[in-house]
């Protein structure tokens, strides 16, 4: 797959820029178009309350206000543009997350940041689990304060999964700009079956350009964030992996690596399902 769009979430605080300045870094590492979402939606906490004029009142600011601040995140969107990088602009008075699950199929990546899933005046902007299970579309989630798109290490969370085949036939574009690519399988207690299972992925990995090394990590203690760990020893630059490749029941009452990278912020995760 080429990276010939990306989406990126846009976020109203536009001191808050890492996700937009990481997304414009791999639309000009891709020569791709870069496609700025900007959502939020009032709150209609109050507006039902016997039709009150008070209510009805508070929306109308309210939703002025955000006008405002989406009228403002696309000056700062332009303004950080490249001369000559092609780009499209929406903005919604709407759910964040609605609106991105909407404009998913205009792309072949969406862009988020690690303050993605924070809440602003209460209300949740954009659930990246959501985001992953719903959008049909890899999703790059960028690390706290990371600007730059290096693309230089790059380490495969891996398991032979739908998931996770997903994730690096998505990943592909990237892997093959790597310098340094490394699978890694959490083993589950049949090493000798994972080594074998991740030989043929090296080996179908080799035959699209891309040369990995690999291991099998013993996690004889359980700890769930044992692929983050690795990857920041490693110096990694982005985490790819399947997401969700447990039951989302499984995965909300006893956690899980997916639950992990999900909730980190040290590291660019691009997960697929």
């Amino acid at each position: 797959m080429d990276i010939r769009a990306i989406l990126v979430n846009v976020d109203l605080d536009t001191a808050n820029s890492t996700a937009l300045k990481y997304a414009i870094d791999l639309a000009k590492t891709f020569d791709a178009e870069l496609i700025g979402v900007a959502a939020e939606e009032p709150n209609l906490a109050f507006v039902g309350v016997e039709g009150s004029g008070a209510a009805v009142d508070f929306y109308a600011l309210e939703r002025s206000e955000i006008e405002k601040r989406l009228d403002a995140s696309q000056q700062h969107f332009r303004a950080l543009l490249p001369t000559g990088m092609k780009s499209q602009w929406h903005a919604y008075l709407s759910s964040p997350v609605g609106c991105l699950l909407d404009t998913a199929h205009m792309a072949d990546l969406i862009v988020t940041g690690a303050t993605t899933s924070s809440t602003f005046g209460g209300r949740m902007r954009v659930n990246l689990g959501e985001l992953v299970l719903a959008s049909g579309r890899p999703v790059l989630d960028v690390g706290k304060d990371v600007a730059q798109a290096s693309l230089d290490k790059i380490v495969i969370g891996w398991k032979d999964t739908r998931e996770a085949r997903r994730a690096v036939t998505d990943a592909l574009p990237f892997l093959k700009r790597a310098k340094q690519v490394s699978a890694l399988t959490i083993s589950e207690g049949d090493v000798e079956y994972e080594r074998r299972n991740l030989d043929g992925l090296i080996a179908w990995l080799g035959k699209h350009g891309v040369t990995a090394d690999s291991n099998v990590i013993v996690n004889s203690d359980g700890y769930v964030d044992v692929l983050e760990s690795t990857a920041l020893a490693d110096g990694a630059n982005l985490i790819v992996a399947g997401g969700y490749g447990h039951s989302r029941m499984r995965e909300w009452l006893f956690g899980g690596m997916t639950r992990s990278l999900l909730e980190s912020s040290s590291l660019n995760r691009l997960l697929s399902n």
